[in-house]
């Protein structure tokens, strides 16, 4: 596998469209990686745990990038500057069909 993202581009001639098809050879590990995980809730720490300050973060998703960009062309500003926006977008993403896969926890 020497690709993380590949782009195939089709052209319809009769029509003259031209089309992108982008694959990631690494989506259905990171999607099985995530289903593991979901199974086993303390696989993962959360950061800054037992420190000053209590938690800082911790990873609740991970989305492989050719889900990221459908999500993106699907009207989800997964990307807005204004993170409250890429905030709530993100948590409206991660309760469809397809975010619920990028779960982690």
């Amino acid at each position: 596998m020497d690709e993380v993202i590949r782009s195939k581009f089709h052209f319809q001639e009769h029509t003259g469209i031209l089309t992108k098809e982008m694959t990631q050879p690494t989506e259905d590990i990171i999607l099985e990686r995530n289903a593991e995980l979901r199974k086993n809730p303390g696989a993962l720490r959360d950061l800054g745990e037992g420190s000053e300050g209590g938690s800082w973060g911790r990873q609740i998703a991970s989305i492989p990038e050719v889900m990221f960009e459908a999500a993106l062309r699907n009207g989800f500003a997964l990307n807005d500057p204004d993170s409250n926006i890429a905030g709530m977008e993100m948590h409206r993403y991660l309760q469809t069909e397809e975010g619920l896969k990028c779960l982690v926890q």
